[in-house]
């Protein structure tokens, strides 16, 4: 498989997982909470996990700065 496509804002994370309702499905958020996401830098730290996997399910991946933490080592 080839490498993941990075997604750079919180819009392309979003729309990469098919719009704002299914982001909010997939952090168990409201949809107001995931549409207010499109506005921001960052996503809330606790939903990284969720996304991050959802994102992987779709061979696509996004910086870690758009949970506002460092890169890994």
């Amino acid at each position: 498989m080839g490498e993941a496509k990075v997604l750079e804002t919180t819009v392309d994370v979003i729309n990469a997982l098919g719009g704002p309702a299914k982001a909010a499905e997939i952090t168990g958020r409201k949809y107001s909470a995931a549409w207010n996401w499109t506005k921001a830098e960052a996503f809330p730290a606790n939903t990284y996990l969720s996304l991050k996997s959802a994102l992987k399910e779709r061979g696509k991946d996004a910086p870690d700065s758009l949970w506002r933490m460092g890169e890994a080592q």
